[in-house]
């Protein structure tokens, strides 16, 4: 390890931090190699110990390079190939997002260095631990948030996937920190510091590990999802709503009887008021044999002319719009100052406004707490729903996305909210990966990606809160504070 200054086998500090956040990033879907998250964190840990402040800001934006430069590069397929924005542009945005999430390590090396630099190492250590937890809750909410890639989604599929529910998303995070110092402190023989970390986890995990939060209730809802994979430049040509129409009325004729018949996110290119002549009669029909229909479709106010991203449930009429909208995709911040960017976009239905509400619609017997696409990512909005959303439904646009890491990445973050919050989910996209979700976050059904199939399965209903559901990350953030209060008395003393 690299441990007051001295290199890794003669590498640059800079070099071993990049290539660290590239390794957590390998913790992520479609890798889910979950050990490399707190074996990556601790070589950038070690890295910046002992760095003065201009070398650890520099680490740690190179940390943050590695990250998201790799993490989250299909934004660049996004611009290029489905918001038509020319390569320069796309490239532009693309490298800007990036430089900008990197500052956040970027500052908390610094941070760390400028102000906790003298501590002994277990606190300075613990400080940098809750440091890059609190400034994921920070990514996560300014400008409209950024919540993807936080360290906690990588337990899903470990063993410790019962702190999800347990501690929420930010407080699984702080179990993936806290082994990540656990590391640094056995490969500098601090064995003693690593016990003394490690022995409350482990004691934590022995009594929390047994418990159920949730339990189910009533009957399983029976679920068809129509995947119907139309390209995104083919829905938007002239022909696209009846073509959309026919493809997904023909392919739910062909289901079979459920409970409920769901389509995606603005699986019809069209507003509801647009259509209506059609969806209505078809529902009406499905319902005669007890199913309902559910669709993503774009809704019209017709008094002030907003514009809504919305799920309708067409056999009851009632309506969910999405209240997290995505920057640049469905809305443009600063518009007066930034319309020449919308003009090298060529985003459909970009102006958009949030919608309102708690996202519970009741369908097939049951309150469900809805979401739409991107807003899967906010635990504090699909929290809104409990207690009485009886089951989690997400519709999806992930051809957005296309052949990249993020159709996967989204996938693993709506598991981690159904193992979080305690409910199953009902996922739902265009082009894949739509999915069942168990109330433990376990896939029960999915579709491929870029097929165009039925899937047909079953969610168990369930109550009760999850700690995480009824707490959010409160508990967590206060435990980061306190974490920070060794290494301030350090710097005090000093």
């Amino acid at each position: 390890m690299w441990l007051a200054g001295r290199p890794l086998c003669g590498w640059p500090a800079t070099v071993v931090s990049l290539l660290a956040g590239v390794v957590v990033a390998l913790a992520f879907a479609p890798f889910n190699l979950f050990l490399l998250a707190p074996v990556g964190l601790a070589l950038w840990f070690a890295v910046l110990r002992g760095a003065p402040p201009g070398p650890a800001f520099r680490h740690g934006f190179a940390f943050g390079l590695g990250l998201f430069g790799f993490g989250v590069s299909w934004v660049f397929n996004s611009l290029l190939i489905f918001g038509q924005a020319p390569w320069l542009v796309a490239t532009l945005i693309t490298v800007l997002f990036v430089l900008y999430l990197a500052l956040y390590p970027a500052a908390l090396g610094w941070v760390v260095a400028r102000y906790l630099g003298r501590a002994p190492l277990l606190p300075w250590l613990l400080a940098l631990a809750a440091g890059f937890v609190l400034l994921e809750l920070l990514r996560g909410w300014l400008f409209s948030g950024f919540p993807w890639l936080l360290a906690g989604h990588v337990l899903l599929d470990s063993p410790a996937g019962f702190w999800l529910p347990l501690a929420g998303e930010t407080g699984a995070g702080l179990v993936v920190t806290l082994l990540a110092v656990v590391v640094v402190l056995l490969t500098a023989g601090r064995f003693a510091g690593a016990v003394l970390v490690l022995a409350p986890l482990l004691l934590a995990s022995l009594v929390a590990m047994p418990w159920q939060w949730v339990r189910a209730s009533g009957e399983p809802v029976t679920v068809a999802v129509v995947q119907g994979n139309i390209e995104q430049a083919r829905k938007w040509e002239e022909d696209g709503v009846h073509h959309a129409l026919d493809l997904y009325t023909t392919m739910s004729g062909e289901a079979g009887q459920a409970d409920l018949l769901v389509w995606p996110e603005t699986a019809i290119p069209a507003f509801y008021f647009e259509v209506y002549p059609v969806l209505e009669p078809f529902a009406a029909r499905l319902e005669t044999e007890g199913t309902e229909l559910v669709t993503g479709i774009f809704d019209h106010d017709p008094v002030d002319r907003s514009m809504y991203n919305s799920i309708r449930n067409v056999t009851s009429g009632a309506t969910y719009d999405k209240r997290q909208l995505v920057p640049f995709g469905e809305y443009l911040p600063l518009r007066d100052r930034l319309d020449w960017l919308h003009r090298l976009l060529d985003i459909p239905m970009s102006d958009l406004k949030p919608g309102t509400g708690r996202g519970l619609v009741d369908m097939a017997g049951q309150a469900a707490g809805l979401s739409i696409c991107y807003e899967a990512a906010y635990a504090r909005r699909l929290r809104t729903a409990l207690p009485e959303a009886a089951f989690l439904l997400n519709v999806s646009n992930d051809a957005w996305f296309g052949a990249t890491l993020a159709p996967h990445q989204h996938l693993q973050i709506a598991r981690v909210r159904a193992l979080e919050m305690g409910r199953p989910m009902i996922r739902a996209t265009n082009t894949g990966i739509s999915a069942l979700i168990d109330a433990d976050g376990r896939v029960t059904g999915r579709a491929g990606l870029f097929t165009r199939e039925v899937l047909r399965g079953e969610v168990q209903p369930r109550q009760g809160h999850t700690p995480a559901a009824l707490l959010g990350p409160w508990p967590a953030l206060a435990f980061a504070l306190v974490l920070l209060i060794p290494a301030l008395r350090h710097r005090r003393a000093g």
